[in-house]
């Protein structure tokens, strides 16, 4: 397995923590752990890069450790009554769409999607507005808004994208 790999595994074993942390409202140490998380998220992709280990795992291991992680954190900030039941629903069907496409992507055409720039853009403006829900600030929640419509955006960039792929086969 590669290095890169198993800093994605050590970012999953960060989620329940960072749950727990948050739940038992010790936010200033959940916000350092999914710091770290968050930090790895990057540190994995330069090192797989780097080190020429980009693989299909991995591709598929990451986004889904970050799916588990900002699903989690969600459902979190919606048990806490932080964020609205509307937003909870908004933010997980572009979720389930992406998987559901990934998979069916993986069986039509035999190859995986990799990131695309509206996806980082979502992915950044999630990261942020995470940070500041995790610690109560409020510019949080509207930030958080803004992040799920970007992620519907990055959703239909990836729909074309893979498109294109299964056309080429």
């Amino acid at each position: 397995m590669s290095l890169a790999n198993k800093i994605t595994l050590a970012r999953a074993s960060l989620v329940v923590p960072i749950v727990a942390l948050l739940l038992l409202d010790r936010r200033e140490i959940a916000l350092g752990l999914f710091l770290i998380a968050s930090a790895g998220d990057v540190l994995d992709g330069m090192m797989a890069r780097s080190r020429h280990e980009v693989s299909a795992l991995g591709k598929v291991l990451d986004p889904a450790v970050d799916k588990a992680l900002y699903a989690s954190l969600v459902v979190s900030l919606w048990t806490m009554g932080v964020i609205p039941t509307l937003w909870v629903i908004l933010f997980f069907l572009p979720q389930l769409g992406l998987g559901i496409g990934a998979i069916i992507l993986h069986f039509m055409a035999r190859k995986v999607q990799g990131s695309r720039v509206l996806g980082k853009v979502a992915s950044v403006l999630t990261f942020i507005s995470m940070s500041l829900l995790i610690i109560s600030v409020g510019v949080g929640l509207p930030l958080f808004y803004v992040a799920v419509c970007a992620t519907y955006a990055a959703a239909l960039d990836y729909l074309i994208g893979a498109l294109r792929l299964v056309r080429q086969e």
